[in-house]
């Protein structure tokens, strides 16, 4: 029984191999930024080799990444768009009272404005009332006007859904992205009442602009590996760290990208993830308290 875990640095791509609980053995090859995948399937290969087993042996295969972390760093996530209530759709520039100088005056912004610029972010005439009542209907011919206007304009890839109340009842999310999908080819879409179904709007919003700011990213590197890992012969389930130190499948880390923002960290955390142990139990509300905080 073989059991692999890579980690991609900015450097080096390591691979770890277990075999039978007994023998371990690791291999380090250089990171390939053209094409990650290529680094992980040279590192795959040659640890395979040290093993001296075949890739059908590999019984589990575990990856961490930074894809979406860097991706928010560096600034180069999706093109995205935001629409919310009308009237609310600068929440995520203002944030909240809490600034790092509170009587400074010139104080550069402390919101993550970079995921969606004032022209990218539309108010949508809907209304719900606190208790999910419907109030004024979703107008949907203007849904689907926005997001033409978005596309045609600014070139959106990635779209974030955030009405207010959608926590307590969802449809007005659940009908845009069906009117997103039946009109709009190669958009993603991302729904607060999925992604982060609490109270607060401008943490709501955050969440869920960050998670349509790396989706398709990450979607497209999933795929790619999970398509890599199999034509090698490798038939285990990939598995992929969360922020919170945990596991989940491919398909939920593309239904929810946001979950692995800072995985590679929390993957440092603790090497009994070969074996399956839960780690840094302590960071599972770290990430969510750190992309609060940009």
């Amino acid at each position: 029984m073989l059991e692999i875990a890579v980690d991609i640095g900015g450097t080096f791509t390591d691979i770890v191999c277990l075999q039978d609980q007994q023998h371990l053995f690791l291999a380090k090859v250089p990171t390939t930024p053209h094409d990650l995948v290529q680094g992980v399937q040279q590192g795959v290969t040659r640890v395979l080799a040290l093993a001296g087993q075949p890739a059908m042996a590999v019984e589990r295969f575990i990856h961490s990444t930074t894809i979406a972390t860097n991706a928010i760093l560096e600034q180069k996530g999706a093109i995205t768009g935001v629409l919310m209530t009308a009237g609310f759709e600068d929440v995520l520039e203002i944030g909240r009272q809490k600034r790092s100088q509170m009587y400074d005056l010139f104080l550069d912004p402390e919101t993550p404005s970079f995921l969606a610029p004032r022209r990218q972010r539309v108010g949508i005439r809907e209304r719900l009332d606190a208790q999910g009542n419907i109030l004024q209907p979703l107008d949907e011919p203007q849904v689907i006007q926005a997001v033409a206007t978005l596309q045609q304009l600014y070139g959106v890839q990635s779209v974030a859904v955030c009405y207010l109340f959608s926590f307590i009842n969802p449809a007005h999310e659940l009908r845009t992205r069906e009117l997103i999908v039946q009109n709009f080819s190669g958009l993603t879409v991302s729904l607060s009442s999925e992604i982060d179904p609490v109270f607060r709007e401008y943490e709501r919003v955050c969440v869920t602009a960050f998670d349509a700011y790396a989706r398709p990213i990450v979607a497209v590197y999933m795929q790619r590996l999970a398509e890599a890992l199999s034509a090698m012969g490798i038939r285990a389930t990939l598995q992929v760290m969360q922020s919170r130190g945990g596991l989940t499948s491919v398909q939920t880390a593309m239904d929810r990208p946001v979950t692995m923002l800072l995985s590679g960290p929390a993957s440092g955390g603790d090497r009994g993830a070969l074996r399956g142990r839960a780690i840094a139990s302590a960071q599972s509300d770290y990430a969510r308290h750190w992309w609060h905080q940009l």
